[in-house]
């Protein structure tokens, strides 16, 4: 055994050589390790002098090789003095704890990741470029909060409820419209139980269980008291659920919708990954990160890749850029998806070396979720602001640039390019707008508070848009920089509600108009209305039928037994029926009246109102037959009226987006059809209407692109041989994948827009006519005044011979002629501006004077019998329209072959609901012996637009005449036969004495 005293002999100098050259391969090694990183790398003594630098750190920090052991980082770097950078580094350095930091370096415009290790010498900074993914980020947050401000902007309710029926997002107006202070996190069921209910439940499991969207109007109750239109879409967590406020324009029977979907992803970010293979593939060195991302496969160090990795070896791509570094020293780089058990995405970097291959790589999982999570919101918010017609905007407030967010729908009418800033926008502004819109945004830069305006402009191609923009000015120390928000393009709100007006306007009109008494009450039985002839028969107005002001209408015999009934209907819902005497205000007299109401319910069956109709049936109780008469008279006035509640303006349908065949479609589109829904739905369109165009428009929208406004033109089934005019607009709608999986449809029917157009050009063509008739009538008179006493002065003289005379005498007579029909052409078309008196006689014998000429040459023989010579009252150049157009009829009805015109006038009594005793009158009959009208053309002979004349006729002559004679209170009617012996037609015009008529 050895003496353990003896000490071991000294290394010998081959030995101390030996381990001196492995410890410098080692620390060559590492040094080309360190130089191969793609992270920067730099290495400071406690002196703070650079000791080392990677290529990567040169080419950051941009030092020079010099600086390396000459240079401290303050020295080359002052700037960061003061900075959490310098914090980091001195920390690093004097606690010896690693340290962490992202720091943005504004000299050279670069955001980096440092990370600061403690060292024997001092420390050693790893740090990379992240600008590319700060700038990343920001784009993301800048994209949420344009999601957001559209969102909240919005009108619609917006609400998102995932798979278990629980709010994870609402909008303000959602708030705002469901009374509600907070919705997230409150489960849809309890928090509104009437959605329990139908059609709530059903469209809403349809859309959340078979992914299938649903669309829909519904009531719902107190608290609400609310008309919804809902639509419901579905996405990848759940359900998102547009209501829209419809209430008002539920009362006027009008629809409108709009629709928006919403996502957010969250973006994940990893460090770099570094391992080293030699020649045999086998792992020789691992880092902290690389062992994390590969501990599912277990320790690989000193193992072979393709064995660890087998889908690696499968991979032609993965080996193509192993080999092409490992054999030919060509670094690649490259993104790659490894399967179980990573199931990563990596950024992969081969760095060929000496002993074989680095390969750096990194966890890019979270940023490829992240872009396709940014492309599914840009996508989302482009098809959000393109469904809803949005555009989002900035403002430069200094320059006026104006930048627009990615998708913006051109709401100006403009392509957004040309509306680049706000001189080029105050162009397109209608000039009323401009101080308007100039107030407006100095009243929100002043407060600013969100400002909303609406207004118009002139689109390219001369359409007049109605907008509303929506904004709030940014301000930064005090001042405004920028004006940020939206604009919507609300035309067709504008023309709903012009229609709205429109349609009310001519539904009271029409009421007045109506010689029933048309009444209405309140669900509490309180009356609300009734129309100008009941309210003149009872002599009440509005104001004095409320409370139980209306009772003073009934004799007082009657008052028990009238509030009985009516307070039974109420509170039972049972149907109004009641004979009662009621007091004519006139004179006092008590006639009988039969009153009937029936209450008006919503889709719940909750009275809305009631709606009830009186008539007169004091001569029923002594006459049966008026009875019947009068009965048969309220039935067809009940039909009338209820006909005037059917109103749908727009046609909307969805189609599937692969074969075109309908999927939902709403009443006013059955109608412009003229099939039943259940004939339509799942019908191929194409198989169904056959327009030209039709089908392309369709498929364009099915490739993802919007068609609007596009004019179609055609038969349809339910008015065969009448050509028809559509305004039509289909739009994409894409599911989660971005995939078209259906087509909205708008369709609006243009056709007596078309033909009013027409009417009117013709209508012009006309009145340039008579004006210039009148002109010439007006300049010929003194030129015949002139003649006329030249030939009367020859015709005294005495030596003119009796051959002469002759002459003289009948040239008289024909110039006589001469000046009647330029006085009647003059008189015709000048414009009376009060009634006059006149007689049948001076009416008619005008309109045939000027048709003397026509008559004769069609072989025409007129019989004018005039048995009254009693005068009216009346605007007679409007009167004279209308026995032209039924002359002007008649000749047309005869021609060619000529006929028999035969007029008459007479005394008359006509007898209708408003005068039951008779109205005194005259009664004018014109009747021809033509061809005579077929049932089809008596059926709509008074409608507007309707002619058998081909392009020589507007279709507006009677319906013109049959609205001059309403104004006059009179009757116009007319009877037809088309009997192979006795045909022709016959009109009937009955005028009042003594009704005032009223100014057109």
């Amino acid at each position: 055994m050895a003496d353990s005293s003896i000490k071991s002999a000294p290394p010998s100098p081959d030995r101390r050589t030996h381990a001196r050259r492995e410890a410098d391969a080692k620390h060559d090694y590492l040094a080309q390790l360190l130089a191969q990183l793609p992270d920067a790398v730099l290495c400071f003594d406690r002196n703070w002098l650079i000791t080392f630098a990677n290529a990567e750190a040169v080419r950051i920090t941009r030092i020079q090789p010099s600086d390396i052991h000459s240079k401290t980082q303050w020295q080359l770097f002052p700037e960061t003095l003061g900075t959490e950078l310098e914090r980091a580094y001195r920390a690093g350095m004097y606690t010896r704890v690693p340290q962490q930091i992202e720091y943005f370096y504004p000299h050279f415009d670069i955001w980096i990741d440092v990370h600061v290790f403690p060292t024997d010498e001092g420390i050693a900074v790893y740090f990379r470029d992240i600008t590319g993914r700060r700038c990343a980020e920001t784009l993301r947050d800048a994209a949420d909060r344009q999601l957001q401000q559209i969102l909240h902007a919005s009108t619609e309710s917006i609400v998102c409820i995932d798979r278990n029926w629980t709010c994870t997002f609402a909008n303000r107006a959602a708030l705002s419209i469901l009374k509600a202070d907070r919705l997230i996190g409150e489960n849809l069921w309890e928090r509104f139980p009437t959605n329990k209910q139908e059609p709530f439940q059903s469209n809403y499991r349809t859309t959340m269980d078979r992914r299938i969207p649903t669309e829909f109007e519904a009531y719902y109750p107190q608290p609400l008291d609310v008309w919804f239109k809902v639509i419901a879409r579905p996405y990848e967590d759940g359900i998102v659920i547009f209501a829209t406020d419809i209430t008002d324009r539920k009362g006027a029977e009008l629809l409108r919708d709009a629709s928006v979907r919403q996502l957010r992803q969250v973006l994940e970010l990893t460090t770099d990954a570094v391992v080293s293979l030699n020649r045999n593939s086998d792992f020789t060195f691992l880092n902290r990160r690389a062992r994390e991302l590969l501990s599912p496969v277990g320790d690989v160090l000193g193992k072979n890749l393709w064995e660890q990795f087998p889908a690696a070896s499968q991979s032609s791509e993965l080996r193509y850029h192993y080999h092409r570094a490992m054999d030919e020293g060509i670094p690649s780089e490259f993104e790659f998806f490894y399967p179980e058990p990573l199931n990563l995405w990596l950024s992969i970097q081969y760095r060929p070396y000496d002993d074989g291959l680095v390969i750096f790589f990194r966890d890019v999982t979270a940023s490829h979720k992240s872009e396709l999570a940014l492309k599914h919101q840009q996508d989302l918010l482009a098809s959000v602001q393109h469904t809803a017609l949005v555009a989002t905007w900035d403002i430069d407030y200094a320059t006026g640039k104006v930048t627009y967010g990615a998708g913006s729908y051109p709401v100006f009418g403009h392509p957004l390019s040309e509306v680049s800033d706000f001189r080029a926008f105050k162009n397109i502004l209608v000039p009323e707008y401009l101080p308007i819109v100039a107030n407006s945004i100095q009243t929100g830069v002043e407060t600013g508070q969100m400002i909303v305006q609406e207004f118009q402009v002139k689109a390219a191609n001369g359409d007049v848009l109605w907008l509303e923009s929506r904004g709030q000015a940014v301000f930064a120390d005090g001042k405004p920089t920028s004006l940020r928000g939206l604009t919507i393009d609300i035309t067709a709100r504008k023309k709903n509600e012009e229609a709205l007006v429109s349609s009310e306007a001519r539904y009271r009109v029409l009421a007045d108009l109506n010689p029933q008494a048309i009444w209405m009450g309140a669900p509490d039985g309180s009356i609300t209305y009734g129309n100008q002839g009941f309210l003149d028969y009872i002599g009440l107005t509005i104001e004095e039928l409320g409370g139980m002001g209306w009772l003073n209408a009934f004799h007082p015999d009657e008052h028990s037994r009238v509030i009985a009934a009516w307070s039974h209907s109420v509170a039972t819902g049972d149907d109004y029926d009641i004979e009662a005497r009621m007091i004519r205000a006139r004179d006092g007299h008590t006639h009988w009246w039969w009153l009937r109401a029936q209450p008006v319910r919503d889709e719940a069956g909750k009275i809305l109102h009631w709606l009830g109709v009186a008539v007169d049936i004091d001569d029923r109780k002594t006459f049966a037959e008026t009875l019947q008469q009068r009965q048969d008279e309220t039935e067809r006035q009940r039909a009338e009226l209820e006909t005037i509640y059917q109103t749908a303006p727009v046609g909307l349908a969805l189609f599937d987006a692969t074969d075109l065949r309908y999927l939902r479609i709403n009443d006013r589109q059955a109608e412009i059809i003229g099939l039943p829904k259940e004939k339509i739905i799942g019908q191929i369109i194409t198989d169904i209407i056959a327009l030209p165009s039709l089908k392309e428009l369709l498929e364009t929208a099915a490739a993802g692109r919007p068609v609007r406004n596009q004019l179609l033109q055609g038969e349809l089934p339910g008015r065969p041989g009448e050509q028809r005019s559509f305004n039509v607009s289909y739009s994409p709608v894409f599911n989660a994948n971005g995939i078209v999986e259906a087509i909205a449809a708008v369709i609006v029917e243009i056709t007596n827009q078309k033909k009013a157009e027409a009417a009117l050009i013709q209508s012009e063509k006309l009145a340039a006519v008579g004006r210039l008739a009148s002109s010439i009538s007006h300049e010929i008179n003194n030129p015949l005044e002139a003649i006329t006493n030249l030939l009367y002065l020859i015709a005294l003289s005495d030596d003119l011979p009796e051959s002469v005379r002759s002459y003289v005498y009948t040239a008289q007579s024909e110039l006589s002629r001469v000046c009647q029909i330029a006085t009647q052409t003059l008189r015709f078309h000048r414009q009376a501006v009060r009634a006059t008196s006149v007689s049948a006689a001076d009416l008619v014998d005008a309109v045939l004077n000027l048709y003397q000429g026509r008559l004769a040459n069609s072989h025409i023989h007129v019989e004018a019998v005039y048995a009254t010579a009693t005068k009216i009252v009346c605007f007679e150049n409007d009167i004279r329209q209308v026995l032209n157009n039924l002359i002007a009829n008649a000749i047309d009805a005869m021609r060619p072959g000529g006929g028999r015109l035969l007029v008459r006038a007479h005394d008359a009594i006509h007898v209708s609901p408003k005068h039951p005793h008779g109205h005194q009158g005259i009664r004018i009959t014109i009747a021809d012996t033509g061809h005579g009208m077929s049932p089809t053309v008596r059926a709509r002979i008074f409608e507007p637009f309707y002619t058998t004349k081909d392009l020589n006729g507007t279709g507006l002559g009677l319906w013109i005449s049959a609205g001059i004679v309403d104004r006059h209170q009179g009757r116009l009617t007319f009877r037809s036969s088309q009997h192979s012996t006795h045909h022709g037609t016959i009109f009937s015009l009955f005028l009042p004495y003594t009704e005032e008529p009223s100014a057109s």
